[in-house]
């Protein structure tokens, strides 16, 4: 009867291979399960903000993560205001003022 060994190299390559594989699966995983939370405001104020202190804004949407939609305010200061999406006059005009500031004059 003759039973076939596996030599040593070929050992190694497979235990290598074995390694290469496991560790794909624990990285796609890890990637799945990451500790990255999106920052997101929970609610909304429709209180006034004082145009001066406003330095930037974003639209938060459900489609990035969030729970609901916003309109997020950046003060001088780096704290973030959250006022409903676009649904009042005072929300638009410090959205028009921030982008007419972001234009290059002519």
């Amino acid at each position: 009867m003759i039973v076939w060994r596996p030599n040593t190299k070929t050992r190694m390559q497979t235990a290598t291979v074995t390694l290469l594989v496991i560790a794909a699966v624990l990285w796609g995983n890890t990637e799945a399960f990451s500790d990255a939370a999106v920052d997101c405001c929970l609610t909304t104020k429709d209180t006034r903000i004082p145009i001066h202190i406003v330095a930037s804004f974003f639209h938060q949407t459900t489609a990035s993560g969030c729970a609901i939609p916003a309109t997020v305010f950046i003060t001088k200061k780096e704290k973030r205001l959250c006022a409903p999406p676009e649904k009042n006059s005072w929300i638009t005009k410090i959205i028009t003022h921030l982008e007419k500031k972001k234009k290059p004059s002519q």
